[in-house]
């Protein structure tokens, strides 16, 4: 059985790489903004080392429609730890995506 640490590091982890805000990564878990604000400034003075996000870009390989309909479905959504989230619609091209997140 896990103590409160370990279940604390857990979502820690999982809310470093999901890239969203602490309020929404607390809304979609149940669970107190400020008990889950007190673990986070805990790992972070214990220097205990965050998953270390990727960076740069990576090939996400899209097949694209025939024809682009006027209800255009959700492509790609990114989301950055400052809790901004783009999400892309229709045929876009990397540049554009590139401009975007630069």
């Amino acid at each position: 059985m896990k103590n409160e640490t370990e279940k604390m590091r857990e979502l820690y982890d999982q809310w470093q790489t999901q890239g969203i805000s602490k309020q929404a990564f607390c809304n979609q878990n149940g669970m107190g903004y400020h008990k889950f604000n007190y673990w986070v400034k805990k790992f972070r003075h214990k220097n205990v080392a965050p998953v270390a996000p990727t960076r740069g870009f990576s090939q996400i390989p899209v097949q694209q429609p025939g024809v682009v309909e006027q209800n255009q479905h959700l492509l790609a959504a990114i989301s950055f730890p400052s809790g901004a989230r783009i999400e892309l619609f229709g045929s876009l091209d990397a540049s554009f995506i590139r401009k975007l997140i630069l």
